[in-house]
């Protein structure tokens, strides 16, 4: 299996949408889109952005090597070090990300700034 196959494998058991992950990762749909059509490799960083978001290992998503989930009960990590922290992400912040991903950028913006006034 190769990792454009992981990526999209471990994407939909997780029920996210590509915009979904694009999104939780910090990149564009479109970025997600070529990972899982081998077109491009995601960055180390982005990479590891994406085992955690999808809660696997890191090893098994670069490589196909070891186990696939991550286990907390072991308490191993499943990203590297130096990737970024992202917590699990809950159906309703899903559901706020896919709608976000929708909205033309004008939009966006002015959601984005109205929620940043909230305290």
């Amino acid at each position: 299996m190769s990792i454009s196959e992981r990526i999209r494998e471990a994407r939909e058991v997780k029920g996210l949408s590509q915009a979904d992950l694009a999104a939780t990762v910090g990149v564009s749909r479109g970025a997600c889109g070529h990972w899982e059509q081998g077109k491009t490799v995601p960055s180390v960083e982005h990479l590891a952005g994406v085992a955690t978001v999808l809660g696997v290992r890191f090893e098994w998503l670069a490589t196909g090597r070891g186990r696939r989930d991550y286990d907390p009960a072991v308490g191993e990590e499943h990203s590297v070090s130096w990737g970024p922290s992202v917590p699990a992400v809950s159906q309703e912040e899903r559901e706020l990300i896919a709608v976000l991903a929708r909205l033309p950028p004008v939009s966006r913006l002015r959601l984005v700034e109205f929620l940043r006034s909230i305290p």
